[in-house]
């Protein structure tokens, strides 16, 4: 019973500290100039997946289990490409990726690049040939440099649409100032990882008295604890009337993801993360490139061709590759 009172709180505050962060995310976006598509990508992203890095540094360091850390951090990139189905039935009649812009298309162009990289990692290590600096493989290198491009392409492209940006978007935080502003995101962005990391582990807590602990099913429970920050900030976003700030925050949350990867291969000092890592993943990635480019054709083709339906056909599409991906990956 306590358990229970113990996630119930912990959800309520993940809730309300992932409300308020989004709306501070739309103030830093406003206050920065740089556009809701930079600070979802790329700052609300980066603290709402910030719950995943704790985690899996702990598998790494702690329970040497490279492989779960993995698992988790490719299950979280479909999950979050799943939210963004989930959001697209909860907006109402306008489809979600109609209301985005069409620029996003860059993230997720940029995420399917640092997916397939981290695939061709596992495979070069599952056939002796990755390239070791050290104690870390070549792939992680690559991941964490290109996250750092990643972020300088996405940053001078929104630069480049400023003007464009700054006519669409109103003014609306004329009385918050610009140090409070990064202030309060910073301490919303300590809350999230906090709660992040207890619900994570609350749910781990209830696989294991379960018996859950060590299954497939587990592995759900936890991967859906650690991206609820990303849910709830997806949601608040959306209900900011920030559809931008949610779509970036999804693709964002992917490239972090894959940066996090090459993290967790600087931590593990017992080996070679990479060929400890199950071929399973290399599916997995495949899955989730899929899903990104699905996500892609839906924000170019209705940007020109409008649906009505509550249920589009991309965020079908993302729903049963989402489903089918997860039973293969059950069955493997």
């Amino acid at each position: 019973m306590l358990l229970v009172i113990q996630i119930v709180v912990c959800v309520i505050l993940v809730i309300f500290v992932g409300t308020w962060l989004s709306q501070s995310a739309d103030i830093l976006a406003e206050k920065t100039g740089l556009g809701r598509s930079w600070v979802g990508a790329i700052l609300l992203a980066g603290a709402t997946s910030l719950p995943e890095l704790a985690v899996g540094i702990s598998a790494v360091v702690v329970f040497n289990a490279p492989d779960l850390a993995a698992g988790g951090i490719f299950g979280s990139c479909l999950f979050n490409l799943f939210i963004l189905a989930l959001l697209d039935i909860f907006t109402g009649p306008s489809p979600l990726l109609q209301r985005a812009q069409i620029s996003h298309a860059l993230a997720a162009g940029l995420g399917s690049i640092l997916l397939g990289v981290a695939a061709a990692g596992i495979l070069l290590a599952q056939s002796n040939n990755n390239l070791i600096f050290g104690w870390v493989g070549s792939p992680s290198i690559v991941l964490i440099v290109l996250y750092l491009v990643s972020a300088r392409i996405i940053a001078r492209f929104e630069l480049r649409r400023r003007t464009e940006v700054l006519e669409l978007e109103v003014v609306q935080y004329e009385h918050i100032k610009r140090q409070q502003a990064f202030l309060i995101f910073a301490t919303l962005s300590v809350a999230i990882v906090v709660l992040g990391v207890w619900l994570a582990s609350l749910g781990d807590r209830v696989a294991t008295v379960t018996g859950l602990g060590q299954s497939f099913i587990g592995a759900l429970l936890l991967a859906a604890t650690t991206s609820l920050p990303e849910v709830v900030a997806g949601w608040a976003a959306i209900r900011l009337n920030a559809v931008d700030l949610a779509v970036s925050n999804v693709f964002g949350s992917n490239i972090f993801n894959m940066a996090i990867l090459g993290v967790y291969d600087l931590a593990y000092f017992r080996g070679n993360l990479w060929s400890n890592v199950s071929s399973v993943h290399i599916f997995t990635a495949v899955v989730a490139m899929m899903m990104t480019s699905v996500a892609i054709v839906g924000l170019i083709y209705r940007a020109a061709h409008p649906s009505r339906l509550y249920i589009t056909w991309d965020g079908l599409a993302l729903i049963l590759l989402y489903i089918s991906g997860m039973y293969i990956i059950y069955r493997s």
